[in-house]
């Protein structure tokens, strides 16, 4: 009966909540070049017959670019052994994009459906697979009912819960132990990670501590694009040290690029969300340097001493953090939670990071009990960067340490893939 009411209440309301933002939504989508892209099937609507899509595979979903990337990761481990069709469905147009560039054989890059009675089963009948990988903590309850009816296993992967996550979700315990109920495993990155998600009402059996996915550094394949980008930032940089501002927020481009210009090195600067170019480059202007955008397809003949190049690109952060000397991680100075560091761990590049990571808490705790980080305020960083950039014995022996804190995570792709097969096809 819990479950009948939170179903009913939740269809009353949320399709409210859609028609409500739908307009911005599909605002987000033109801008991001999701029109044309097959956005439609997001409503049910599919552009080829029913007949010649792919089924009785895996179907595995994830968000956005960045739980996209993990999920490639995890596909491409899992086809190695496993020749039938997988389905990658995304909810946003950059997600998509990442997947229909990957063109990974036997994968069929989808729209993932509203989460309104009737898509999901449309959707499922339509590619009848055998079992669902949902990646981190993206659980919709209408999908997962439809999941359960008709007997689909569900696995959740790459599962993590931030201390603020497990606060809010324990406010409604009731309803987060009946939704993650329909999960059959849930693949936690860590031991903590397995203690919040119990302490939210998951069912502490059926939870698995499998490692992070994005964090297990063994077996990444090489990135395809370095050498055009080290073509240009040996132009640009004149041999100046690189320092990637990484997923920046709003704010952050001017601080970085400040702090870098003081302590002597070149601003490589790749905003969090592309879109934000316009205002990236009047900011950066206005702070008094010439700012180029890699989507403008040119470079000057002359460098300008106050020249700064920002990468307004999707899916290229991986290329571009490994020709770095140092990598400064976003949104933990001027914005709250801070962005992932691990690429530029995992490519031996050193981080620096403000003072706001609760997103990774975990992550960073381990990382400074190693001393493979550093840390500072915003009104340190040029300091900080000027040390970092000076003493290279330091920053070789930080950068092994973060490295290798990391290796807690190795196999965590592997085991991943085990967890789902112990359940596909059962």
């Amino acid at each position: 009966m819990k479950r009948f009411i939170f179903l009913l209440i939740y269809n009353l309301l949320f399709p409210v909540f859609l028609l409500l933002s739908l307009p911005g939504y599909l605002i987000k989508m033109k801008r991001r070049g999701g029109f044309g892209t097959g956005l439609s099937e997001r409503f049910g609507i599919y552009l080829r017959p029913a007949s010649e899509e792919p089924k009785g595979g895996l179907y595995v979903h994830a968000v956005s670019v960045g739980e996209v990337f993990i999920a490639l990761k995890f596909i491409r481990e899992w086809i190695k052994t496993h020749s039938e069709p997988v389905i990658l469905s995304t909810s946003t147009a950059t997600g998509h994009q990442v997947v229909r560039d990957a063109a990974l054989p036997g994968v069929r890059a989808l729209y993932s459906p509203l989460d309104v009675p009737g898509l999901s089963g449309r959707c499922l009948s339509r590619f009848q697979p055998k079992a669902v990988v949902l990646i981190e903590a993206e659980l919709w309850p209408n999908f997962a009912e439809v999941c359960h009816r008709r007997r689909i296993p569900m696995v959740m992967l790459n599962a993590r819960l931030s201390p603020r996550s497990e606060g809010r979700y324990k406010k409604v315990r009731g309803i987060t132990s009946l939704l993650f109920s329909r999960l059959n495993a849930l693949g936690a990155q860590n031991e903590n990670d397995k203690g919040r998600f119990a302490g939210i009402g998951v069912v502490e059996d059926i939870i698995r501590v499998t490692g992070s996915i994005k964090f297990d550094v063994m077996g990444d394949t090489p990135a395809a694009k370095r050498e055009d980008f080290q073509t240009i930032l040996n132009k640009l940089a004149q041999g100046r040290p690189i320092v990637l501002a990484a997923s920046t927020h709003a704010g952050e481009e001017v601080l970085i690029a400040k702090a870098t210009r003081d302590a002597g090195g070149f601003p490589l600067i790749v905003p969090r969300h592309a879109e934000r170019r316009a205002d990236v480059v009047k900011d950066l202007q206005a702070a008094g340097f010439n700012p180029i955008l890699r989507t403008s397809g040119e470079l000057p003949a002359d460098i300008p001493s106050d020249l700064c190049y920002i990468a307004d690109t999707t899916g290229e952060l991986r290329d571009w953090t490994a020709l770095a000397d140092v990598a400064v991680i976003g949104k933990s100075f001027l914005a709250k939670g801070g962005q992932n560091p691990v690429e530029a761990i995992a490519a031996r590049v050193p981080v620096i990071t403000g003072p706001d990571m609760t997103n990774f808490a975990d992550l960073v705790a381990l990382l400074e009990s190693k001393e493979g980080i550093w840390r500072c305020e915003g009104n340190m960083l040029a300091e900080t960067l000027s040390q970092v950039l000076q003493d290279a014995d330091e920053r070789s022996i930080r950068t092994e340490k973060a490295y290798s804190a990391l290796h807690i995570h190795s196999g965590a792709t592997r085991r991943s893939v085990e967890l789902v097969e112990s359940f596909y096809g059962a």
